[in-house]
Parts: structure tokens; sequence; C-alpha cells
């Protein structure tokens, strides 16, 4: 739901790694885009896509496309992109192999599994400016959801700023959610920066960044 609150009105959307085409069939039914192709690597959640594309009479609507990433799809006429359930790695890994997505017309609706720092200094290093973001908690856990479009603009991030994301830390700071991921930053920082130094190695930039998300807490009263 977060990353549907995303996909702009009238989007003609690319959703990658769709599995079972959940978010093209949402988006179709409750008329917010014109048209989808639900991409997949694998046969196996292509058939399910197709499967629940059938079910729901979208066959016109939705095109199904077996393939890597956003491959083959430059000419479908896509507004916006959806890439979630997967790490933030390899989704800046899709996205450099695909020069057509640095286009200020179009949107990307991204949602890193893992390694949201990664995505976010791949996108700040790129040019992507980071017009919004959603906090989502599913199953216990939780997630970034963030929009992004292109500048052509190289912009810096603090490393909280990339852990955390720039616009959560200025304006989310009392968000039940937020505050529970900056704890398990915290935590999961700690307990990097404890290894390193215990195995003979302290690394200057993760006990800043330490550091920062502490400091951040204590300003905040959190």
């Amino acid at each position: 739901m977060a990353a549907a609150d995303l996909v702009r009105q009238g989007a003609v959307l690319a959703d990658i790694g769709t599995d079972h085409a959940l978010l093209p069939v949402f988006l179709c039914q409750n008329n917010k885009i014109s048209r989808a192709v639900a991409s997949d690597i694998g046969e196996g959640p292509l058939a399910a896509a197709r499967r629940q594309v059938e079910m729901a009479g979208l066959g016109e609507k939705i095109k199904l496309h077996l393939g890597d990433g956003l491959d083959g799809l430059d000419g479908e006429g896509v507004t916006d992109v959806a890439i979630c359930g997967m790490g933030g790695e390899l989704i800046a890994d899709i996205l450099a192999r695909a020069p057509f997505v640095k286009d200020a017309s179009l949107r990307l609706v991204l949602q890193p599994m893992t390694h949201a720092r990664d995505l976010r200094e791949y996108l700040a290093r790129e040019g992507f400016a980071i017009v919004e973001e959603r906090l989502a908690l599913a199953a216990e856990k939780s997630y970034f959801v963030l929009a992004a479009e292109y500048t052509g603009v190289p912009y810096a991030l603090s490393p909280i700023e990339a852990v955390l994301g720039k616009d959560n830390l200025a304006h989310r700071a009392h968000d039940a959610l937020f505050v529970r991921m900056l704890e398990k930053e915290i935590k999961a920082q700690r307990k990097r920066c404890e290894g390193l130094r215990a195995g003979g190695v302290p690394d200057g930039e993760a006990d800043a960044l330490l550091y920062s998300l502490l400091h951040y807490k204590e300003e905040h009263g959190l």
C-alpha cells in the first residue's frame, strides 16, 4: 500500500520483480494507472503473475514480461517504475543497467528490503532526487519506501541521512515507526562497532555514524 500510494495517477507502470503481480493488479482495479508491464526474471513467478492477472480479468491492461531487471522495457512508454522487495544494492544495480531511467519525467518507486543506505547513496551520486518517502510495517518488520525522480544534479548525504533518509530525519523524529527504525539502526551499528573493536580493527567512520545516531536520539528526546 505504501508503494501504491507513491505511484502517480494515470501512470504506465513497470513493476520489476512483480512475483504475483499484486501491485499492478491493485492499481488497475482502483483506476490509478492506465496500464502496466509486470516483469520478472523467473518463469515461476511470471506464471503466478499470469494467473493473478487472468483471475482479475486484466489481461488487456497488464502485459507480462520475462526479463532481467529493466531489460527490454525502454520502448514500453513507462512513466513510473516500481522495484520493491529487493536489497538496496540489487535495486541500484538494476537502475545502473538501464540508462533510460535518467529521465526527468520518470518516477521511481523503490522499496529496499536491506541496504537502504547503499540505494540512497547511489541515487544521490547519480542525480536522482528523493521526492517523497513512506515508512511501512509488515509482519513486525519495518521498511522504507521512497519515490525518486531524475534531476541530473548529484548531491551529498551524510552517513545518517543515507541510513535513515534526510526527510525522515527532518520531519518524522517523533513518528513511532521511525523511532523504531532509529533504535534498530543504533542496535545494529553498536554491534558492528563493538565487533570491529574486538577484532582489533576499529573504524572511525562506523564510530562516527553511531555517535550521530545517538546524538540525534538525545537531541530529540527520544
